[in-house]
Parts: C-alpha cells; structure tokens; sequence
C-alpha cells in the first residue's frame, strides 16, 4: 500500500509545482506601479506642454484660414453671386474705317503749261477722305439669376468642405494628444516601441502641420529638446499658472 501511495504523492507535488509554477513568474514578472509623487510630475508635465501648444479652436482657424474656408469668405461668395445678377454684360465694340478717294479731269482743249507738278496735264484734281469711326455698347441683364443662381449654390456647396476640414483635423488632433499623453504619463519601457511612438506623433504632427499651412509645429513639444517647456514659458510669468487638480493626483 505505501508502495503505491508514495509515487502518487509525489506526482501530485510535482503537478502542483507546475501549476503554481506559472503564477510566480507572472508575479514576479508584473509592472510596478508608477508612484504617486512621480505621477504627479509628469501628469504636471503633460498640462504644461498641452497649455503651451496650440488649442483645438486655433488650429480649426489656422486650417480654415489656410483652405480660404471663413464662414465670413463662403456667406461674401454667396452674397457676391446674388449681387451679380444686378450686374449687366457690357459688351463694346470700335470700329474705324480710313479711305482716300482721289478724282482726276482731264480736257483735250486744256492748254498744256509744263507744270511739274501736274505733269500729265490734268485740268482738275480733287483729293478726298471719307474717314469714318463707328462705336457701339451693348449691356444685358440676367433678372433670372435673382430668383435662381447657380453659382451661389456652388458657393454655399464650400460649407460641406469646411466640416470636413474641421472633423478631420478634430479627429487628428485628439488621436495625437493621446500618444502625447502616453509618452508623457506611461511611457513604454521597451526602446523600439517608445520609437514607434514617437514616429506615430511626428506623423500626426506634420499631418496636423500640413493642415494648417505651417502654423502647427513650430508650437508643439519637441521631444528632443529637453530645454522646450522654459523656451516656451511666458515671460511675463516667472511662475506658471496653478492647474487645477495637480494637487490631487495621485491621492
């Protein structure tokens, strides 16, 4: 009976070695957790770059500023369209015709004096102009366009192209503030996965960058230089402002 009770026991030793085997290295293997106070610092961090860089209000300006898409520019357009129909086609026109006539009698009984400067003894010469200069102006009126004009409506069809500038750069701003966030707060330990994700910010910011017409990056957080953050504080402030929550962070 121990004979056979002894290698059972020691099968279901080994069997729960292995099973609690897994959960130790995981254990082992689990992240720390960031402290408080450090979390607090880089979530002080995180609030200044974002105060620093440009808002989402500003970078809808400098992309609808960029695309000639003003609200104030589409509803001129529009208006200008409208406005045009008032308007005639003046169409004018010049025309100016030069002519010479010249008349030359001639009589038999007409003495000849040897003249010189009537050599083929012409008893009369009459030499005349008929010049003649015609103008005209032609003006037409398009009353119809008031009631319907088709390029205000292409115009008014410049609106749907401005939502569509401002929900695309919405959309790219906030997915970068996301990675700016993740790099700033919980950077990735591993080095080749931070780099990806530095390459994915840089993406965004030039995309963003080339929404605006160069507004855009040369205000954002420059990653590799350390010294960005006092470059860019206002001077009229030595002190930057209290953000609000700071303090409880962490808590």
């Amino acid at each position: 009976m121990n004979r056979i009770t002894t290698p059972l026991k020691i099968l279901l030793a080994a069997l729960a070695i292995a099973i609690a085997a897994p959960s130790v290295a995981s254990a082992q293997e689990a992240p720390k957790e960031v402290p408080p106070e450090v979390k607090r610092k880089r979530m002080k961090k995180l609030f200044a770059i974002i105060k620093r860089e440009p808002s989402i209000k500003q970078v809808h300006k400098y992309a609808v500023e960029h695309y000639e898409l003003e609200t104030s520019r589409i509803n001129s357009m529009t208006t200008r369209a409208h406005v045009k129909a008032l308007v005639p086609e003046v169409e004018a026109g010049l025309d100016n015709m030069v002519g010479n006539n010249f008349q030359n009698t001639r009589d038999g009984l007409f003495p000849a004096f040897g003249d010189p400067n009537n050599p083929n003894n012409f008893k009369e010469r009459v030499a005349g102009g008929n010049d003649q200069t015609t103008w005209r102006v032609r003006a037409v009126w398009n009353l119809d366009r008031l009631v319907f004009n088709p390029e205000a409506l292409d115009a008014k069809s410049l609106t749907s192209l401005q939502e569509n500038l401002v929900r695309e750069v919405t959309t790219m701003f906030y997915a970068r503030r996301r990675i700016l966030a993740s790099l700033i707060v919980s950077p990735p330990k591993d080095q080749e996965e931070y780099f990806y994700e530095l390459m994915r910010l840089e993406e965004m910011t030039a995309t963003l960058d080339s929404f605006t017409g160069g507004k855009f990056a040369k205000r954002t957080w420059q990653w590799d230089d350390p010294k960005w953050l006092s470059k860019t504080a206002v001077r009229k402030k030595r002190r930057g402002p209290r953000l609000p929550g700071l303090a409880n962070l962490g808590r």
